[in-house]
């Protein structure tokens, strides 16, 4: 028994409450670190400042026509406004940069609205004469890309290539804790990105990057900011940092787009790496503003990318242990309303 009931139950009680205004007062430091990141970073009050920015304004543009041109029934001369604002920005963007591989992209998705709208008798020959213009402006170094408005597909050309056992596939991939010796060749990485690439994101903007870490010092350094990893972290042949520029985010409703569109992209990747058979590992990135700086700069990674996630990569061994961890049922998950 304590000798003074009542002042041990007070000084727990002081202590518990210190406690708790210690924890809001270090959620509001943290709270405010994202709130400047987003403030300072994004695009927030500056669209057009930067080519980077620009692009991204180029690509929601022409995505929004393109889902127009996908629907069942289009409007004839749908988006005027958007078809309107797209030229302005790509005129702008030719004077300050030159017409590139967006460019390009953008005038493609111009062109198939173009041919859309006269098949249904519309002849917009000012649309025509401006697109031409700017087509004209294209250097004849840039790649040509085929990309941009619709293509048609038939069921079949979904349906065939989805005809495998994915439940199979996902049950046999496993966090990786004991990577065999060997290295990960970098062409089979660039296969598992360029996979990953199909990933949906916001208007299409692909705010994605991935940091590749290889050296054994710097893979050292990238991970004592991880607290997850021990005890097998310095087995993995890479580390893998997946990030998301808030350069494409221009509202703040998106300001958490990024960890939105950057964890599909994470996981589209892991499953990339898992059909080539390599192994990984996730590693959470569930950190103070203080650890997230750190690691900021001792990666090079620039202050308009929020980190995502670490992925641990390496080879397969023979034979290993890993997690037997059990899965909440689908009735506990899946809510019918």
């Amino acid at each position: 028994m304590y000798l003074f009931p009542s002042a041990n139950r007070n000084y727990f009680n002081i202590r518990n409450t210190l406690r708790s205004i210690r924890k809001l007062f270090d959620l509001f430091k943290n709270y405010y670190y994202d709130f400047r990141r987003f403030y300072q970073k994004s695009a927030l009050l500056d669209e057009y400042s930067t080519k980077i920015r620009h692009q991204g304004r180029i690509i929601a543009h022409y995505h929004v026509i393109e889902k127009g041109l996908s629907l069942k029934t289009p409007r004839t001369g749908f988006g005027t406004d958007v078809v309107n604002n797209l030229l302005s920005i790509l005129n702008s963007y030719q004077k300050q940069y030159g017409l590139d591989e967006i460019g390009q992209v953008a005038l493609n998705t111009l062109f198939s609205y173009y041919q859309f709208n006269l098949s249904r008798g519309q002849d917009n020959q000012e649309l025509l004469n401006q697109l031409n213009y700017l087509k004209s402006t294209i250097p004849e170094k840039v790649i040509c890309r085929t990309e941009g408005g619709v293509k048609h597909v038939v069921k079949q050309d979904i349906v065939k290539p989805a005809n495998f056992n994915f439940r199979e596939f996902v049950n046999s991939r496993h966090s990786i804790r004991n990577f065999a010796s060997g290295t990960v060749p970098i062409n089979l990485i660039e296969d598992a990105v360029s996979m990953a690439l199909r990933t949906p994101s916001v208007c299409n903007r692909q705010t994605w990057k991935v940091h590749l870490f290889s050296d054994a010092e710097i893979k050292k350094k990238v991970l004592s900011h991880q607290n997850g990893n021990r005890g097998f972290g310095d087995t993995a042949d890479k580390i893998l940092i997946v990030t998301s520029d808030l350069n494409y985010f221009t509202v703040p409703g998106e300001r958490n787009q990024g960890f939105i569109d950057g964890g599909m992209f994470a996981m589209s990747l892991i499953h990339a790496l898992h059909s080539l058979g390599i192994g990984t590992c996730c590693l959470n990135w569930s950190v103070t503003y203080k650890v997230d700086q750190a690691l900021h700069r001792d990666a090079g990674i620039s202050d308009s990318e929020i980190i995502i996630m670490m992925i641990a990569i390496g080879q397969l061994p023979e034979q290993f242990c890993v997690a037997q961890s059990s899965r909440r049922k689908v009735q506990d998950i899946l809510i019918t309303h």
